[in-house]
This record gives C-alpha cells, sequence and structure tokens, in this order.
C-alpha cells in the first residue's frame, strides 16, 4: 500500500518533467518515452514490489479481510499530493479520507 501510494507520487512527478500525455500522435512512442523516464520507471517498479507484497497478505489471510485495507492509499496519496506538490486539498476530501479511516477501523473489528 505505501510502495503503490509512492508509485503515484512518481508517476506525477515523473508527467511533469515529460509534459502532457495526449495519445494524440505515436501510442508508443509515448509508451516509450514515459518507459523510459527514470521517474516513471521508478514508480512502476514500486508497483512490482507492491503487487508481490499484495500477494503475499494474500497468502496469510482473506481477501474480504484485506482488501479495505487498500483503501488506506487514497489517504496517503492525498496527503502526499499535499506535502510534495502542495496541491490544496478541500476539507471535505478530508473528511472523506477519515470516513475511510473509520470504516477500515469498523471492519477490522468485524469477526468471521
Amino acid at each position: 500500500m505505501v510502495s503503490a501510494s509512492l508509485g503515484q507520487v512518481l508517476f506525477k512527478k515523473g508527467v511533469l518533467t515529460t509534459g502532457e500525455v495526449t495519445l494524440k500522435s505515436s501510442i508508443l512512442g509515448e509508451f516509450l518515452r514515459l518507459l523510459f523516464n527514470p521517474v516513471i520507471f521508478s514508480g512502476l517498479l514500486l508497483y512490482v514490489v507492491s503487487t508481490v507484497l499484495w500477494l503475499v497478505a494474500l497468502s496469510k489471510t482473506t481477501l474480504n479481510f484485506a482488501y479495505p485495507f487498500k483503501a488506506l492509499s487514497f489517504g496517503l496519496v492525498m496527503i502526499s499530493s499535499r506535502v510534495i506538490f502542495m496541491e490544496n486539498i478541500p476539507d471535505l476530501r478530508y473528511f472523506g479520507i477519515l470516513l475511510i479511516i473509520i470504516g477500515i477501523f469498523l471492519s477490522s473489528l468485524a469477526k468471521g
């Protein structure tokens, strides 16, 4: 979850350096331009790490228990976007993340 969230931050940082992705020209050319950006490539590697860790987690618990915790990445990405990119976050969005956290907490208390 943390590695996937950091991957999102690196994706954003990468496209800030490569420029807007339009897919109006060669799709293969756009793909290669993005893939060979070291920041975006690092984000992809973090996604691979995240996937392996997710598979480890799924091997140890049920999907219906583990999956809600993936929602924490919404909050991590939002806070990261505020701290790193100085993006404005509306108060209502903070409230939405709080509701997600409360929901995950309540879900984790359920037996079964």
